[in-house]
């Protein structure tokens, strides 16, 4: 059953992803040419992100668990700072958040066929690994579109952990909140690395647990280095976790 499930799920994904692109590319002209403001087109986008998302976990037969919603704003933008355990991230995200977000993703992503516009859609943003220029452009760009009123989630870590512990968090990913002068929400993610590990091709029927903790006001994003901004984020994580040293 584990293997039809995931034949079936990963089927799922390919066709949401081919078929959808003619409606997301009509959503980003009509914004391009003003028919649409930035914030109603990420907020069709989501709500088609948000079924996506409940898809592929009736499909997988894959629990979302959430708490901490109270502490999601909803009349400004933030920066969703989040641990990395699985490709499910990404929609147990922006399946449980009620808030239209982009991410900030390693620009591979943008190499699949088809899946560039669904990263375009959502008002995310593509990271070059090792090209100091170009992380720097993109952690601008990512600025812009936080200031635009639009929210991001990004994961320090840079990349999936492969047994679920914490890796070290990237300080200059920060920047972004900084730049774009909002408020940092962490997320915590709990149990994706048993739903889909990076080894691994199956997907299991698990429960993902995700918690939303407390905001970081801009102010105190402003003056904190992102080094210390970094430590806090992940150790208050690591507790949730249970994995404070």
């Amino acid at each position: 059953m584990t293997i039809i499930r995931t034949l079936l799920t990963y089927l799922y994904i390919i066709l949401n992803v081919v078929f959808s692109k003619p409606w997301l590319a009509s959503i980003q002209k009509k914004k391009e040419a003003g028919k649409l403001t930035a914030e109603e087109a990420y907020a069709k986008a989501h709500k088609y992100y948000m079924k996506f998302g409940k898809g592929c976990f009736a499909l997988s037969n894959v629990k979302v668990e959430v708490t901490g919603l109270e502490n999601v704003p909803q009349d400004e933008a933030v920066l969703f700072v989040a641990n990395h355990q699985s490709y499910f991230d990404i929609p147990a995200i922006m399946y449980s958040i009620p808030k239209p977000m982009g991410f900030v993703a390693k620009d591979d992503l943008g190499k699949i066929p088809f899946f560039k516009q669904w990263i375009i859609s959502s008002g995310s943003v593509l990271i070059a690994r090792g090209e100091t220029r170009k992380a720097l452009e993109a952690i601008i760009n990512a600025a812009k579109i936080l200031k635009s009123g639009q929210s991001l989630t990004i994961f320090p870590e840079g990349t999936r952990t492969t047994d679920g512990k914490l890796l070290e968090f990237k300080p200059g990913s920060l920047k972004a909140a900084q730049k774009g002068k909002v408020a940092i929400v962490p997320v915590v993610i709990d149990g994706a690395v048993d739903v889909l590990n990076r080894n691994k091709f199956l997907i299991q029927p698990k429960t993902i647990r995700l918690t939303v903790l407390n905001k970081i006001d801009v102010e105190e994003v402003q003056s904190n280095d992102t080094t210390m901004l970094a430590e806090r984020i992940r150790h208050d994580i690591a507790v949730v976790l249970g994995q404070e040293a």
